[in-house]
């Protein structure tokens, strides 16, 4: 039987507890390495993810202009159309308790234009609609009693009176016939506006036509 001296006992022990311990060591290690890999990135990815960020800021600012321009488009047409209203409704009906053209028996024949309406009611009194420019601004004005006004006081459109976008006045009988002349056979009115907003941003924006119809007082549909 060999013999085994204290010393070499010693050193046997000693190297199987340093081969248990390097595994241990080794593992930890590649934990560590791990562990920073997961925590940490490169700079080709941090340029990538900035890259992505600029994509989406730009592309989300794009959408909301575009979505701020139409709002804005929308309600300017609709502010138009407002005005252009309340200009068709002062004609028609009157202001303050006063007749309007729906009230008119006849229109003078010999004063009367497409852009231009001279009325009379059943007591002789007379109203003239004109489209014409006040203050450098083309518009509607109408004349009751020797005094004239504007509607649109806050010169929020301006008309316009170039073909094919004109506005006008157009005169039809009781057979439904255009009239050109002897105006003073009229039943019906018909009102053609063309306006745009006095908004700079919009002066090169559509125009917006508006179009209705006024029947004469006591006369027979067409």
């Amino acid at each position: 039987m060999k013999k085994i001296n204290f010393f070499e006992a010693c050193h046997c022990e000693k190297q199987a507890k340093q081969s248990r311990r390097l595994p241990r060591q080794k593992t930890a290690r590649n934990d560590k390495r791990r562990q920073a890999g997961i925590a940490g990135f490169t700079m080709v990815e941090l340029l990538v993810a900035m890259v992505i960020l600029v994509i989406a800021f730009g592309l989300v600012t794009f959408l909301y202009t575009k979505a701020a321009k139409i709002r804005k488009t929308v309600v300017i047409n609709s502010e138009i159309q407002q005005v252009l209203s309340q200009m068709t409704d002062a004609l028609t009906y009157g202001e303050r308790n006063s007749w309007g053209l729906i009230d008119a028996v006849g229109l003078d024949d010999t004063a009367t234009l497409d852009t231009k309406i001279v009325a009379q009611n059943a007591d002789g009194e007379t109203l003239t609609a004109e489209i014409k420019t006040v203050e450098d601004l083309l518009t509607l004005q109408i004349t009751k009693n020797s005094t004239s006004y504007v509607i649109d006081v806050n010169k929020k459109v301006q008309l316009f009176d170039a073909a094919p976008t004109r506005s006008r006045f157009e005169y039809f009988d009781d057979r439904g016939n255009c009239l050109t002349a002897t105006y003073g056979k009229t039943t019906l009115v018909k009102i053609t506006l063309w306006a745009r907003s006095t908004d700079p941003s919009f002066k090169n924006a559509p125009l917006v036509p508006f179009v209705t119809a006024v029947r004469l007082h006591n006369k027979n549909p067409l």
